[in-house]
C-alpha cells in the first residue's frame, strides 16, 4: 500500500516538472523567436532612420552653403544634429554588436548517461532539463533588459536629432525664400533714363504774321 502511494506521488511530481518544463520551453521559444529579433529589427530600424537623415542633412547643408543668403546658426543646427544622429548610429551598431550572443539551452545527454538507474532516473532528468532550460532564459532575459535600455537611449538621441535637422531645414528654407525675394526685387529696380539738359529744341510759337522759313528769301 505504501509502494503505491510512493508511487503515485512520483508520478504526480514527475507530471508538475514535465509541466513546468513545457512552460519554460514556451517562454524560452518566446524569447528566441520573438522578443530578441523584435529588438534587433527595430535597433536596425532605429540605425537605418539616423543614416537617412544624416544624408538629408548632408544634403540640404551643402545646397545651402551654395546659397548667397547663409546663417552660421543654422549650419552649427546641422551639424549639432549630424553630429546626434552620428552616435545614435554608431551606438546602434555597438548595441547590435554586444548583445548579439544569444543563449541556448546546454546539451544534457552527459549528464545524464551519469544519473543512476533507479525510480528518480527520469525525473532527475527532467529536472536537469529544466535547469538548462532555465540558465538559458535568464542569460537571455539580461539581453533583453540590455536591449531595452540601449533602445531607450537610441531613441532619445534620434528624436533629438531629428528635431534639430526638422528645425534646420524650416531655418534654411524661409531664409532661402527670402533671399530670392531679395534678388527679384533687386531685377525689378530699373533705372529710368532722365532727359540730359541742352539736348532739346525749345518750340517757339507761330503768329498769324508769321512765314515758314522755307519762303523767307
Amino acid at each position: 500500500m505504501s509502494e503505491n502511494k510512493e508511487n503515485i506521488s512520483f508520478e504526480n511530481y514527475e507530471k508538475n516538472l514535465k509541466l513546468q518544463l513545457e512552460s519554460k520551453r514556451k517562454d524560452l521559444d518566446i524569447q528566441l523567436t520573438s522578443i530578441i529579433p523584435g529588438q534587433f529589427q527595430t535597433i536596425k530600424l532605429y540605425m537605418w532612420l539616423c543614416t537617412f537623415i544624416i544624408a538629408g542633412d548632408i544634403t540640404i547643408l551643402n545646397n545651402y552653403i551654395k546659397t548667397t543668403h547663409t546663417d552660421l546658426f543654422t549650419i552649427i543646427l546641422f551639424s549639432v544634429s549630424i553630429i546626434f544622429l552620428g552616435y545614435c548610429a554608431f551606438f546602434s551598431l555597438l548595441a547590435l554588436k554586444i548583445n548579439n550572443t544569444i543563449a541556448f539551452p546546454q546539451d544534457q545527454y552527459g549528464e545524464m548517461s551519469k544519473l543512476n538507474s533507479d525510480n528518480l532516473e527520469h525525473t532527475n532528468g527532467i529536472n536537469a532539463m529544466i535547469s538548462s532550460i532555465l540558465d538559458a532564459f535568464d542569460k537571455n532575459n539580461k539581453i533583453i533588459n540590455n536591449m531595452s535600455k540601449d533602445i531607450g537611449k537610441i531613441y532619445v538621441f534620434l528624436v533629438i536629432g531629428a528635431s534639430i535637422s526638422f528645425f534646420a531645414i524650416i531655418t534654411s528654407g524661409a531664409q532661402i525664400v527670402k533671399g530670392e525675394i531679395i534678388m527679384s526685387d533687386n531685377k525689378e529696380k530699373v533705372i529710368k533714363p532722365t532727359p540730359q539738359t541742352g539736348t532739346t529744341t525749345p518750340i517757339i510759337p507761330k503768329t498769324r504774321g508769321d512765314k515758314p522759313e522755307q519762303e523767307k528769301k
